[in-house]
């Protein structure tokens, strides 16, 4: 019945079936193959959705709409140009730094890919960059929404495990500063080794004439910048939950883009909102037909399999740890995050115990294993956008990808081998 089970879930992918159709269908059809009643998987659908942290998700993905039209993105960029533009690679290491500023403020691997992408990779074609390598950067950069707070994949793990998530939104930071590092590395060399210079626009500038243009671009960007710093400190100084922060994301980047920056116009909030809906919707359409998917995975006993299995190996726990990542990392090739999340957290919790792993770090763990899950085809949901977004093909892209997907699985063995690395603000 298990092998029926699986078997038919990947039919269902294979032949294009929506995600939540595949996850929804397969687990109703052995439901009911078994002799279960059909209400038993409308219940768990409601109940894989009905917690009150997930209210946090509509709130974060709509306040990357609001700062994307309000025109926090533009100045990030800026900020970050003027910074680094002007050395080798000078434009693909603004591009990675932009994506962790804005992942900083939007919680969202697509939203950062579309919104820096759309602003970056004309830049960096400009520049003489090519289109696959510019659109590599941006597909490589952007899962770092995934990563740094405020992160939505925080938010599930923490409501499915009991993990704190204002301590992953602590031991975050330092993660995603250790996979943009690792990025930033790999753009500079390869810029190196190809000639890509730094941004034209800066390039020239002399000392005194740099400095005053990082002066008025970090003015500039004040507004954006206050961002990360009202919400990460509003949590850290216990002013409002984790969940109440993506209330005020959107409060305050709605005001900024009206008032402050007035680029955001009120003839332009209906299709905000309605681009917000329409991603939370699929979002929660996956998140309840992966409920009714991980409750079967529970029925015939699979976490048991699985618990047994592992710790009947005689490995280590680095060997074990390795395991565990392996199989998040290709299951992170064919399923969304939150499905992952669904499915594995309640499998892995129980070995989690016996290995005495530490639930927050673990879901940085996770959380990294996810990010590398949007570069990897053929499921790789940042590689479609930023290929989207720079006009490449996707096996163009996935080539020049490469060397920027070897820098983050570095970046996860770092952050899964030395955990006093990221845990110390915990």
């Amino acid at each position: 019945m298990l092998a029926f089970f699986m078997i038919i879930t990947f039919v269902f992918i294979f032949i294009g079936l929506p995600l939540f159709g595949s996850l929804g269908f397969s687990g109703l059809i052995y439901l009911l193959a078994d002799g279960t009643p059909a209400a038993i998987a409308f219940q768990k659908m409601f109940a894989g959705i009905d917690k009150a942290s997930l209210l946090a998700i509509p709130f974060f993905i709509l306040s990357g709409e609001l700062m994307n039209r309000g025109g926090l993105a533009k100045r990030l960029v800026r900020l970050a140009n003027s910074l680094v533009g002007n050395i080798n690679g000078g434009l693909a290491i603004t591009s990675i730094l932009c994506c962790m500023f804005f992942a900083a403020v939007s919680g969202s691997g697509p939203a950062t890919a579309a919104a820096i992408g759309a602003i970056l990779i004309p830049a960096m074609l400009a520049n003489g960059y090519d289109r696959p390598f510019a659109s590599a950067v941006i597909a490589s950069a952007s899962p770092m929404g995934i990563i740094i707070p405020p992160s939505i994949a925080f938010v599930v793990y923490g409501t499915l495990s009991g993990a704190s998530i204002g301590d992953m939104y602590k031991a975050g930071f330092p993660a995603g500063i250790i996979f943009g590092l690792c990025l930033m590395a790999v753009a500079y060399f390869w810029s190196r080794r190809r000639g890509y210079k730094g941004d034209a626009a800066t390039a020239h500038l002399k000392r005194m004439a740099r400095l005053k243009e990082m002066w008025l671009a970090l003015i500039d960007s004040l507004w954006a910048l206050g961002m990360p710093i009202i919400i990460v400190g509003g949590v850290f100084g216990g002013f409002f939950t984790p969940t109440e922060s993506a209330v005020v994301a959107v409060v305050y980047s709605l005001l900024v883009g009206l008032l402050v920056y007035r680029e955001l116009k009120v003839r332009e909030l209906y299709q905000v909102f309605l681009n917000a809906a329409k991603t939370t919707t699929s979002i929660m359409l996956i998140m309840a037909a992966a409920a009714i998917f991980a409750y079967v995975l529970t029925y015939v006993k699979v976490p048991q399999m699985v618990l047994n299995t592992v710790t009947g190996m005689d490995a280590s726990k680095t060997v074990l740890l390795l395991l565990i990542n392996l199989v998040l990392l290709i299951m992170g090739m064919f399923l969304e995050a939150s499905v992952i999340q669904n499915i594995t957290v309640p499998i892995l919790l129980p070995l989690l115990v016996v290995l005495d792993v530490d639930l927050v770090h673990f879901g940085i763990i996770m959380s990294t294993n996810m990010a590398i899950g949007m570069l990897t085809p053929p499921f790789g949901i940042c590689l479609f956008t930023a290929a989207r977004v720079g006009k490449t093909t996707l096996q163009d892209i996935s080539k020049v990808s490469l060397p920027f997907l070897a820098a983050m699985i570095v970046a996860l063995m770092i952050i899964t081998f030395f955990p006093q690395l990221i845990m110390f603000a915990v």
